[in-house]
């Protein structure tokens, strides 16, 4: 056979093959499209996820506080009314002294004796003194339900996806001041912050951590017990250390406390998730959780914060 029909014969099997190669390449090539697309639409339906997930144990955990709350709301709310309706009668007093005053046809001498006779029928003396402390006890009670309020949309809202720079003790004073109303009549506080840098994250997450482990400590205390809170920085790390003297965990739960819906509190209390989220959230900071437990004797929860790099 003539070398140029092999050569052809050899050119055209090589363009084939070549061609086939180029579809299976590109075909594959759309199929690896296909799925880097369909993955990243499966990991920002996940990050949503996260974040809705998240969001619900924080209004779980918020919920819990409810009770405590709405008392700490009604008495200042209650003695305020209370104030209030005492100094509108007060005015009232001072109306009818004023219009004692303008009747007209009464001499300076029948008036006074009027207005004598009505500051001592309405005990004005007394509503002179009463009424600036009436007013302050108000001022100060619709105040404290100001700050309760503000607070828990503090602790509530979602906030921001981005990292920005973080307080960490500002955090955990926030958290106690959400948690007062449930901790107050159970467990003594005891707060030891250091001097810590600021660092990186999302304050609405970190104060989902620190709800959850306070809630927890209140919970394994009974029927009362110590919090202590304690802050300080290492060399590369923002430390907190969260203790009570509770009930502990034995040590063949000690290893199952961040897995998802594991649970020693009775049905309806919690939903199993604040330690699990708790653990994703310190992940995601690029830090760490751990926990230290004796039972009868307490439980320590020590979070790590990488510090922010200079």
């Amino acid at each position: 056979m003539d070398e140029s029909v092999n050569y052809k014969r050899a050119y055209e099997r090589e363009k084939k093959a070549r061609a086939m190669a180029e579809q299976l390449l590109d075909d594959k090539s759309r199929e690896l499209y296909a799925n880097v697309v369909e993955l990243r639409t499966t990991v920002e339906t996940l990050k949503k996820t996260q974040a809705q997930l998240v969001q619900s144990e924080k209004m779980a955990s918020l919920g819990q506080l409810a009770a405590g709350v709405a008392h700490e709301i009604n008495n200042p709310v209650g003695f305020s009314l209370s104030n209030i309706t005492t100094l509108k009668e007060y005015f009232e007093s001072i109306i009818e002294i004023d219009d004692a005053m303008t009747q007209d046809g009464k001499s300076d001498n029948e008036l006074m004796t009027d207005y004598r006779a009505q500051r001592e029928e309405h005990d004005m003396d007394f509503i002179r003194d009463d009424t600036p402390e009436l007013l302050e006890d108000t001022i100060n009670g619709l105040g404290r339900v100001k700050d309760i309020v503000a607070n828990l949309r503090k602790l509530s809202h979602q906030g921001s996806d981005e990292f920005e720079p973080c307080n960490i003790n500002e955090c955990i004073e926030d958290c106690i001041k959400a948690t007062d109303n449930e901790l107050k009549y159970k467990m003594t506080v005891e707060l030891e912050l250091g001097d810590c840098p600021e660092i990186q994250g999302q304050a609405s997450e970190i104060n989902q951590i620190f709800i959850n482990l306070f809630v927890n400590a209140n919970h394994a205390c009974e029927p009362s017990g110590t919090l202590k809170v304690k802050s300080y920085a290492t060399a590369s790390d923002v430390v907190v250390e969260v203790s009570d003297d509770g009930m502990g965990i034995p040590q063949d739960r000690i290893n199952k406390i961040f897995d998802p819906f594991h649970t020693s509190k009775p049905v309806g209390v919690g939903t199993g998730l604040g330690l699990s989220i708790s653990h994703g959230i310190m992940e995601k900071h690029s830090g760490s959780i751990s926990v230290q437990s004796e039972v009868g004797v307490g439980t320590t929860f020590t979070l790590r914060f990488p510090k922010t790099k200079t």
